[in-house]
């Protein structure tokens, strides 16, 4: 009789300690299910936050200016979060990679922070397009553009293997003025987000420089990074 009872006491516990697993499991499953959806309202916020407001200020014309108060969600990802063109994209990763984005009625350039949590955006329309500034930052904005030859002259978005790529950077202080000074980190992604080449420079009011692109075919990302704030500006370009 013991031994009988040893044994359902050792099947009771067993059966105890696979349920316990089964509800952890799931339990894990869907704590990382709804930080993903969280972080997915969030970015869809953000977007349309911003586009609303791009095509507000766009509609105003030159000089008009509005504020967006959005949650930028955890995980953003540099390699393929930018405001540049005529889009608007984020790209976080909690397990696999989610791009959110939207495009605009205008030409847009500017920064979005790395760094979750509730910011406040500028967007002010200038006579280039409009320019998005992170509010309560030293360096607000860092505006990013391509060139296809070394005087910088004319702006191109598609090249092909082999062809240099020119791009210089601008950076805008609180005041909303092309003037302002600090390292910045300074990377290019591979289509597939992988990181091309890496480097710290050091810019007051503005940074130009040149690469050669490779084989890789695709939409390769120049990124602009202040290291401290983790305020960011990018370009995009396509290698065909």
């Amino acid at each position: 009789m013991k031994s009988q009872s040893a044994i359902e006491f050792m099947s009771i516990v067993a059966l105890g300690l696979v349920l316990i697993g089964i509800a952890s499991f799931f339990g894990v499953d869907y704590i990382t299910s709804y930080f993903s959806d969280i972080n997915v309202v969030n970015a869809q916020q953000v977007v349309e936050g911003l586009i609303s407001s791009i095509n507000l200020v766009y509609a105003q014309g030159v000089g008009a200016t509005t504020k967006v108060y959005v949650t930028i969600p955890s995980n953003l990802d540099r390699s393929g979060t930018y405001i540049y063109g005529d889009e608007v994209t984020l790209r976080f990763r909690d397990g696999s990679v989610h791009d959110v984005y939207k495009t605009t009625k205008v030409n847009v350039y500017g920064s979005i922070p790395l760094n979750p949590g509730r910011v406040t955006l500028t967007v002010k329309m200038t006579e280039y397009g409009a320019i998005v500034f992170v509010n309560d930052h030293t360096i607000s904005s860092i505006v990013v553009e391509v060139y296809n030859d070394s005087s910088y002259q004319n702006q191109d978005n598609t090249f092909s293997p082999g062809e240099t790529v020119y791009y210089s950077f601008y950076l805008a202080n609180e005041s909303y003025d092309f003037s302002a000074s600090s390292d910045v980190n300074l990377t290019i992604y591979y289509p597939n987000g992988t990181i091309a080449t890496t480097s710290v420079v050091s810019v007051t009011n503005a940074y130009s420089g040149s690469y050669v692109v490779g084989n890789a075919l695709g939409r390769w990302v120049i990124s602009a990074m202040i290291p401290d704030s983790k305020v960011i500006g990018a370009a995009v370009f396509k290698v065909t």
